[in-house]
């Protein structure tokens, strides 16, 4: 809408996008159906398909692709809908930022935008969920303010640089404002466990790293995540902070980029 796009759009042209956002956001999939939000959103009430009519539908109700591509079906918000967002520019910054804090970690909210060529004229922090002030400072103290991977500790005077309290299971998943959800990580860490480029695997003395295979590049910083694949997570300093196994059993269902890497030798 920002762009002054057509209220609906053909479901070719919407397959092309929304697949390449599921394959780089969504869950770790094999295959992304593009078709099931097209059709299950019609619902919620936010969605409409005007030619539906005689369309087929698979055993679970939803729309077959191949008819959606070789009708050439649209699809779009409905007309009230579009009018009301299209009259209020303030209504669609703060739309997208609730469905951002509703279901993605802020780490990943700059990259969404940009993705979807979402221009951000103000920004919006109202979360959904109110969130634990003391959240940060209890897992960066409980990992004794060093990075659970590869210990960066930098400091700029007394502050810490760079090193943030990183959710295992995401908060906006409802996970929970808890150490035993949490690491401390810095910001290239952080933000690689959340797209799912590491992931944790209980091991006899606690978690090892997992790299994902399809992590890969020609810098240096290849070796940022790649050497620290098959290594022990820090521990924290109390037993009562280690990550909680259904948070990291969470992660590597609904983030981790499967397969991992052979482990080394």
């Amino acid at each position: 809408m920002q762009r002054g796009e057509p209220r609906l759009a053909q479901f070719e042209e919407i397959d092309r996008s929304l697949s390449n956002l599921l394959r780089l956001f969504g869950p770790p999939n094999k295959v992304h159906h593009a078709e099931y939000p097209f059709g299950r959103l019609r619902n919620e009430g936010l969605w409409e398909i005007p030619d539906e009519a005689g369309l087929p539908i698979t055993s679970a109700g939803d729309l077959h692709k191949r008819t959606l591509l070789r009708e050439r079906i649209k699809g779009g918000l409905p007309e009230s809908i579009y009018r009301m967002l299209l009259s209020d520019r303030e209504l669609i910054t703060s739309t997208a930022q609730l469905l951002l804090e509703g279901h993605f970690p802020a780490s990943l909210h700059d990259d969404i935008r940009e993705a979807v060529g979402l221009s951000w004229e103000r920004m919006v922090r109202d979360a959904l969920v109110a969130r634990d002030p003391n959240f940060r400072s209890a897992v960066l103290r409980a990992y004794e303010r060093r990075c659970a991977v590869c210990d960066y500790d930098i400091r700029l005077g007394d502050d810490l640089l760079g090193l943030e309290a990183a959710h295992i299971k995401w908060h906006a998943a409802g996970g929970p404002d808890d150490v035993c959800n949490g690491l401390a990580l810095c910001g290239f860490h952080h933000k690689a466990l959340d797209r799912g480029a590491w992931g944790l695997e209980p091991s006899n003395d606690g978690f090892r790293i997992l790299v994902a295979s399809d992590v890969h590049g020609q810098s240096a910083a290849l070796r940022w995540l790649r050497d620290f694949h098959g290594a022990r997570l820090r521990h924290p300093l109390s037993d009562s902070d280690v990550p909680l196994l259904r948070h990291v059993e969470w992660h590597w269902r609904q983030v981790f980029l499967q397969p991992s890497l052979p482990m080394p030798d």
